[in-house]
């Protein structure tokens, strides 16, 4: 049994409540348990989103060798690699598609754990039960993205910077430099996070130097309390100004971006240089400080090391594993592989800040979607982030800054979507664990302790209903607002399955496969659904090519906007309508004009909270419930006979739709 172990079986917490290590270890593996029950079971019983689809496909090309290379617009290779693997493995499936998230979601819930000294006992099961049972974690964790492997390349990141300035070992310059790349190989958001833990660490010097000379004009006595005050206001006055630049930032993208976030980098040096210097002058010695310990403490032939290590994992990643070294040759990645690695990403990022916002949302959308799903978190968060301030940590500080910076710049960023809210709520799960640690040790009376661990229990429970709810019954439903607008319908999944049905008869009748054409503004997810359907019958259209089609498809899918450019509308064809995707934006960041609505608007947050009805605008026109991209598809009446002589009619067009009722009752799908 190792100290640390040792410490916390005899740790007495206020009340006479005592945990033991394999008690909590116990705990903990239940935790695990269940994380990967819920992550893995079901996971490939709803349809893909269209993003979803492109990561399958791409890992296709990549595992049949017909990976172009890296390109930002569908961000890191990484994923690729790692889901083609799954393929070459498990078979391809929807399953294995979403197999990489999945299980990134699953390591996740154990740092809790690698941070129990920190959390204590009660904090480190309280923060992995909110993590197993949060909505957006679980429904996120079985969403075949990117963004929950990236969480975890940042985390471990995370990881190791803490333990960098803590308790640096050789190691730890290897974490982190290859844990970046690993960043960049998945997606262009590793900008962020460097630019917001390379401010931390200036501010981490900053704050150092001016607790080395409180100690050093202070005695024993004294000086713990102005420490405390100088790193609650370094803190505070840190997050205050991260905001500010922001804010002085706008959306002005481009260079202007660039120049502006230079200029609040050279203000820390500045602040920097002049805290060293106060201490070079007052002879203080600066090789004693942490930052400067953690660099020193790796040897040279380290640092060399680590940087070789971590220039070959660049190498290997954008290079296809040494096999090509090309680019794609594309707008957004026009050079070699390894260039495009270095300033693809960047300057695709840089530009997007300047093209309005990606999601229609304002910037306090992921305040709402937190308010709305993770309630309870944000609560023991707060108490979190009071126990911090009142004994401010470097662990508690470094979290807090991860969980604040993170929440300031993706919603300054421009795109703002459902899935990146899981970025700013895992630091502040980490945060609810550490609160609800210090309310269990406040909890002095044992009746009240077992009174609060009712209370907790009961919104875990619930919580977790709504989380289970979420991820399996209202997967890909629109009233959810984690559903975006590239989300496809079960009759997508429908259509395509009827497509083989379709085509199996059809070759069986006349010794040829169908002849299927897809527009391509609903291309996917058919690109992945329709994997294995005959490649020589299968084709994409663009809209303005309608015209040179030579003869009449079996079989053809347009969206509703594309219908008249082509005149199929004859005897020999059934034209059936249907929904391609489906979504829901609410009027959440319009607020209240009058105070008359606001308690029209409470209710209307009620309702949903309950019964996930959904509402239209404020002024109550239904612009804004559920919709539809709707499409048609067209069938020639011979292929359906076809199908039905054959018995694998099943007509698509009865796939069940919801039914809202309330402000949205009159919303009306295609069909």
């Amino acid at each position: 049994m190792n100290r640390f172990e040792n410490n916390l079986k005899n740790m007495q917490l206020r009340g006479g409540f005592t945990l033991a290590p394999g008690i909590l270890r116990r705990l903990f593996f239940v935790i695990l348990l269940a994380g990967v029950v819920t992550r893995l079971i079901a996971l490939g019983n709803y349809p893909f989103h269209h993003d979803e689809s492109l990561d399958a496909w791409f890992s296709l090309r990549f595992l049949d060798g017909n990976y172009a290379g890296y390109n930002p617009i569908y961000h890191g290779p990484l994923r690729f690699y790692i889901t083609a693997g799954f393929f070459w493995l498990f078979g391809e499936s929807d399953f294995t598609a979403r197999l990489l998230a999945a299980l990134s979601g699953i390591l996740l819930l154990g740092f809790p754990w690698h941070w129990r000294k920190h959390l204590g006992p009660v904090g480190t099961i309280s923060a992995s039960s909110l993590l197993l049972i949060s909505p957006s974690m679980l429904y996120f964790s079985r969403f075949g993205r990117e963004d929950m492997f990236f969480l975890l390349a940042t985390t471990v990141f995370v990881a190791a910077l803490f333990g960098f300035l803590n308790e640096p070992k050789w190691w730890h310059p290897t974490a982190l430099l290859s844990s970046l790349v690993t960043g960049m190989a998945i997606k262009e958001s590793v900008l962020l996070m460097i630019f917001l833990f390379g401010v931390f660490l200036l501010l981490f010097v900053i704050q150092e130097n001016l607790v080395a000379s409180v100690k050093n004009n202070y005695s024993n006595a004294e000086h713990r309390d102005h420490i405390f005050f100088i790193r609650r206001w370094t803190l505070l006055l840190g997050l205050i100004s991260f905001l500010g630049v922001f804010l002085w930032v706008g959306n002005s993208g481009g260079g202007r971006t660039i120049g502006k976030l230079g200029l609040y980098i050279c203000l820390f040096l500045i602040i920097v240089l002049a805290t060293s210097y106060r201490m070079l002058k007052s002879n203080q010695d600066i090789i004693q400080l942490p930052i400067v310990r953690s660099f020193r403490t790796p040897t040279l032939s380290q640092w060399i090391l680590s940087v070789l290590i971590s220039a070959t994992l660049f190498i290997a990643l954008f290079s296809q594993f040494f096999t090509r070294f090309s680019g794609p040759e594309t707008a957004a990645a026009p050079n070699s592989a390894l260039r495009n690695g270095l300033t693809a990403g960047f300057n695709y990022w840089v530009g997007q800040q300047k093209d309005g916002f990606r999601g229609d949302s304002r910037w306090q959308y992921y305040l709402t979607l937190l308010s709305a799903y993770e309630w309870l978190i944000l609560f023991l968060a707060v108490l979190g982030i009071w126990r911090v301030f009142r004994r401010p940590n470097l662990f508690g500080q470094l979290i807090i800054w991860w969980a604040g910076g993170t929440l300031i710049m993706y919603s300054w960023a421009s795109e703002r979507m459902p899935w990146l809210v899981i970025h700013p709520l895992f630091p502040f799960a980490i945060l609810a664990g550490l609160g609800f640690q210090i309310v269990y040790q406040k909890s002095k009376e044992s009746k009240f302790r077992r009174t609060l661990s009712m209370i907790f229990g009961i919104f875990l429970i619930f919580s977790a209903t709504q989380s289970l709810l979420t991820a399996y019954t209202r997967g890909s439903e629109p009233q959810e607002l984690f559903v975006q607008a590239g989300q496809a319908t079960p009759e997508v999944e429908s259509w395509s399955k009827q497509l083989f049905d379709l085509d199996r008869a059809h070759f069986a009748e006349t010794g040829e496969h169908l002849n299927v054409v897809i527009d391509s503004d609903v291309y996917w997810p058919y690109g992945w659904y329709l994997r294995d359907f005959p490649t020589s019958t299968y084709a994409v259209i663009e809209g303005d090519l309608f015209p040179e089609l030579q003869e009449s498809p079996d079989l053809l899918i347009l969206p509703y906007w594309d219908v008249g450019k082509i005149e199929l509308q004859i005897a020999g064809y059934e034209i059936f309508s249907y929904n391609h995707r489906w979504w829901w934006v609410p009027d959440f960041d319009t607020g209240a004009s009058e105070i008359s609505q606001f308690p029209g608007i409470v209710s209307r947050w009620g309702k949903w909270f309950w019964s996930r009805e959904p509402w239209a605008d404020i002024d109550s026109s239904l612009s804004q419930c559920p919709a539809s991209l709707s499409g048609n598809v067209f069938v020639k009446k011979s292929v359906i006979q076809e199908a039905q002589n054959y018995g694998v009619w099943n007509n698509p067009q009865d796939t069940k739709i919801p039914i809202y009722e309330g402000e949205c009752k009159n919303v009306s799908f295609s069909r």
